[in-house]
């Protein structure tokens, strides 16, 4: 099961957070990564950007990182 952002803030169901922090909860941090896998850090961020909601995500981002993304949104459609 993984969360779906969606615009408003969302609580996190339980399920979610157990299959969503890998590792038990330990981070490990090597050469300036966090070692977990694509699929791990996948689950993290959804769960993550779910809790604030995509406006907030959007809100907090620095506006050359806004301007990346909606780049990257015309680009895609």
């Amino acid at each position: 099961m993984e969360m779906i952002p969606k615009a408003e803030p969302q609580k996190i169901p339980f399920q979610v957070f157990e299959e969503s922090i890998p590792n038990e909860g330990r981070w490990e941090w090597i050469g300036g990564e966090i070692f977990f896998s694509d699929d791990e850090i996948k689950k993290v961020i959804l769960m993550l950007v779910g809790q604030i909601g995509l406006r907030k995500l959007i809100n907090i981002l620095p506006n050359e990182s806004r301007n990346e993304l909606e780049r990257l949104l015309r680009d895609e459609s």
